[in-house]
């Protein structure tokens, strides 16, 4: 997450992320799963801009069609922190909409605590760290991440953090093939099955590690791929065509619905970015992790 600052007014980048591993461990009794996560934060950014008021709040976005009401996360973040800090002071927000939506790349929690952490700087607050990740998991269970940002381990259901640095460089690409998944479905039909083999987290994060696409790519997983490409056939059908390009493997970021190819190198990246565009079976965006 990235601020600039002039007086009365602040910019912020909202990174996308996108999930290197996602095993799903079992069913919590407040209905939620169990998951470990390993999240990535990549360089493809909403914006959002904030401008002092005394008082009032207007909400503005630059993608026709999505809300911007009180259910918004934007506006959701900001009631709260008024009422956690006790202030009425005002703000004008303005969201330039990058990142696709209900895409499994986490654009509505990134925006949520870009808002909460701007508005601790734009109203001088003083929250710290672990007070923001305490409001934003008030928001939803990946929002904590956020927070963090980078690489981090996550569990729970997503709002236990634990950051994992990193000093590597990695290139994706990503599909978002114009349409959305929602999450909810995905996990009402996700069946538990005891007999399958759990995979270890630890076989990713020292691959993440080494520094080797290669071994990076062998051990990305994603436990939520089978039921949605069972729900949404089509997507298969998109993952299979991006595999027959040179990647180190390709996988469905959490619930999808965008596909990534792990690349194995800078060099050539151009070339299937243009071949993938010409197939139009989605938006495509080039993006590092190191940024």
């Amino acid at each position: 997450m990235k601020f600039w600052e002039e007086s009365g007014r602040i910019k912020i980048a909202a990174p996308a992320k996108i999930n290197l591993f996602l095993e799903i461990l079992g069913k919590r009794q407040d209905g939620y799963h169990e998951i470990e996560t390993v999240m990535q934060e990549v360089s493809l950014f909403d914006y959002i801009y904030l401008e002092y008021r005394d008082e009032g709040v207007e909400f503005t976005c630059s993608r026709p069609g999505l809300t911007t009401g009180e259910d918004n996360l934007v506006l959701k973040a900001v009631r709260l922190i008024q009422k956690e800090s006790n202030t009425k002071k005002g703000v004008k927000i303005h969201l330039d909409k990058r990142i696709p939506v209900s895409a499994g790349l986490g654009g509505g929690s990134s925006d949520a605590v870009a808002t909460l952490a701007g508005l601790n700087k734009l109203w001088q607050i003083g929250f710290n760290e672990k007070q923001l990740v305490t409001l934003a998991g008030k928001l939803g269970s990946d929002t904590p991440f956020f927070v963090y940002g980078k690489t981090a381990i996550c569990r729970g259901r997503g709002e236990v953090i634990t950051p994992y640095p990193i000093d590597l460089r990695y290139y994706f690409i990503i599909i978002y093939p114009r349409f959305e998944v929602g999450t909810a479905t995905v996990y009402k039909n996700f069946k538990i099955s005891l007999t399958k083999n759990l995979k270890d987290v630890s076989f990713l994060l020292n691959a993440l590690s080494s520094g080797s696409p290669e071994k990076l790519g062998s051990s990305l997983h994603n436990r939520l791929e089978e039921v949605v490409f069972r729900l949404y056939p089509e997507l298969g059908r998109t993952r299979d065509i991006l595999k027959s390009f040179d990647f180190c493997n390709v996988l469905l970021s959490g619930s999808g619905s965008s596909l990534y190819g792990l690349c194995r190198e800078e060099n050539g990246i151009k070339e299937i970015e243009q071949k993938i565009r010409s197939l139009n079976v989605g938006d495509v965006f080039v993006v590092t992790n190191d940024f």
